[in-house]
């Protein structure tokens, strides 16, 4: 060690320099550093300096961080939509028998049997409405609406949010079902949208059946083609 590093090291501490940037402009040990000034007071003002520069080494390096993410995020999509993308008719109809066999209305009460699906996800209920026009061939002024939401939702704001997502007129939407709030329930947790869930319900029991004849016939394909794989 030579003495002179020991004594410039003290005068840096002095000045209000940290032991890291002490460290990196003498080129030795930050452990030799914090032998040489442990008995120097850090002035206030110096001690303020560090910290702030520290949480803002932290934010910086917390932003690069989310910044990395997000990108490997983009190229992950634009590769995934390069593999997906364009979409064929038959794409559309069997997610639209997806969507159904996942979150439809499935009874086997005639008087019950009508096309329904409820999702609080706009996304999945756009795509299951473009099923209904475009393979169904139903009209869409023929689609009703119904909300399930709970009591602490603002009504109004959840008819204008739906109504928008859906691109449904509001003359379209049957009476809301209000359900008792989770607001302070332990399982609050569980409550997926604050706009609460929206039901497509379309009224036609000739399209249900087909719907559901062509459900079976997935089913019943798939797990044939799977036996014969399997023998």
């Amino acid at each position: 060690m030579k003495l002179g590093e020991k004594d410039k090291s003290r005068e840096l501490r002095l000045q209000g320099y940290s032991m890291k940037q002490i460290a990196g402009l003498l080129g030795v040990s930050k452990g030799s550093v914090s032998n040489w000034v442990r008995d120097i007071p850090l002035p206030l003002e110096a001690a303020i300096n560090i910290d702030n520069q520290y949480l803002i080494g932290r934010e910086k390096a917390r932003v690069t961080r989310l910044n990395n993410i997000t990108s490997r995020n983009n190229e992950i999509f634009r590769i995934c939509k390069e593999e997906i993308v364009p979409f064929s008719i038959r794409d559309l109809w069997m997610a639209g028998l997806m969507i159904y066999a996942g979150e439809g209305n499935k009874s086997s009460v005639v008087s019950n049997q009508h096309v329904e699906v409820a999702n609080s996800d706009p996304n999945i209920l756009r795509i299951f409405i473009k099923f209904l026009v475009e393979i169904c061939l139903i009209s869409k002024g023929n689609i009703i609406i119904r909300l399930i939401l709970y009591k602490d939702i603002n009504i109004e704001e959840a008819y204008r949010y739906w109504s928008a997502e859906l691109n449904i007129p509001r003359a379209q939407f049957r009476k809301e079902f209000i359900k008792p709030s989770y607001k302070d329930s332990p399982y609050r947790h569980l409550r997926r949208s604050c706009y609460g869930t929206a039901h497509v319900c379309l009224y036609d029991i000739k399209i249900y059946r087909r719907i559901m004849g062509w459900l079976k016939a997935v089913y019943e394909n798939l797990i044939l083609d799977e036996l014969i794989i399997g023998k």
